[in-house]
């Protein structure tokens, strides 16, 4: 995500709301980090049976744990808005090809309420497992199994699966319009293609974190790793556009061009692709109405032509 901003101004790119998101994320992810330093060092209310059958918590245990649990809460709402920010983010590079497609408005729509019905759907799973609400933090007695949120593990895994296939399949009718060798369809199809990381990761994390139960520090190392994952493929795109400008500033500052190497596929590639028929159809519009006038022009000026040529009528005696 740095690397994000810091090539945006390197490049000097507008400032654009996918950076304003980015920054935003950047900040989610320290307050993240802090809440799950705490209660990766104090622990959870998420203790084993036979822990907890043998161990007598201490006040200050007991305190510690339930601060930690109040801390997990806080942490899971973190991830959830972290993750859906860098789905956001992508959906808005992805915005920019496919706007002026005839389906471009109807689908980002589309993708817009379905990015907020996961998100909410995501947001109250977190919160309406254990009933009463404080058995999500309550040491003593045993709370049960609620505090593991295994129905939020689900709900939150599924979404972020689904909302990610979404992504994946969203630039590829353009991939294929477009006029590309084959060569650069390949490469910029792996580009949109990462995406399946981050449901390869979910589908193995889901099972492993069901199987680790009372692992509260089990669930935050793959769910990091599964927020990492999601930021290197939402910035990819970005990135690899970047590198287009970077090669271009470079061969302008030595002031000639290197054409030994490569024609590396850009985003301005897929953009050529994004030109609705609406468009094509109104500059034909114009074209034809031009065209028109031209003629009409033209036989006006023939007609006063052949009018001041002719010889007049001479009147009869009268």
């Amino acid at each position: 995500m740095l690397a994000r901003l810091v090539m945006g101004r390197y490049c000097k790119t507008k400032w654009n709301s996918g950076d304003s998101l980015t920054a935003v994320a950047i900040v989610c992810v320290c307050i993240r980090i802090a809440f799950t330093h705490v209660l990766i060092i104090w622990g959870t209310s998420n203790v084993a049976d036979e822990y907890r059958k043998t161990h007598h918590f201490t006040q200050r245990e007991i305190f510690e744990r339930e601060l930690g649990s109040k801390f997990t809460l806080v942490a899971r709402v973190f991830y959830i808005i972290l993750l859906w920010i860098q789905k956001t983010v992508l959906l808005m590079f992805y915005r920019h090809l496919v706007r002026d497609m005839s389906w471009g408005s109807v689908t980002m729509n589309v993708f817009g309420c379905m990015f907020a019905v996961t998100f909410s759907a995501s947001m109250i799973s977190t919160f309406v497992e254990c009933r009463p609400f404080h058995l999500y933090w309550q040491v003593i007695p045993d709370p049960g199994n609620c505090s593991q949120a295994i129905a939020q593990l689900y709900i939150v895994g599924v979404s972020n699966m689904f909302t990610d296939l979404m992504l994946i399949f969203l630039p590829l009718p353009i991939l294929v319009k477009v006029r590309l060798s084959i060569f650069k369809k390949l490469q910029l199809g792996f580009l949109f293609s990462i995406g399946f990381m981050i449901i390869i990761i979910t589908a193995i994390r889901i099972p492993l974190t069901v199987g680790s139960k009372a692992s509260e520090t089990f669930r935050i190392t793959w769910t990091t790793g599964e927020f990492l994952a999601a930021t290197f493929v939402a910035n990819a795109p970005k990135l690899y556009s970047f590198r287009h400008l970077v090669q271009r500033r470079n061969s302008t500052s030595f002031g000639n061009v290197d054409r030994t190497r490569p024609n590396i596929p850009q985003m301005d590639d897929m953009e050529t692709a994004a030109v609705s028929k609406t468009e094509v159809a109104a500059i034909g519009m114009k074209q034809s109405d031009s065209s028109h006038n031209s003629r009409s022009v033209d036989q006006s000026v023939n007609t006063t032509g052949r009018g001041a040529d002719r010889p007049a009528l001479s009147e009869g005696p009268g």
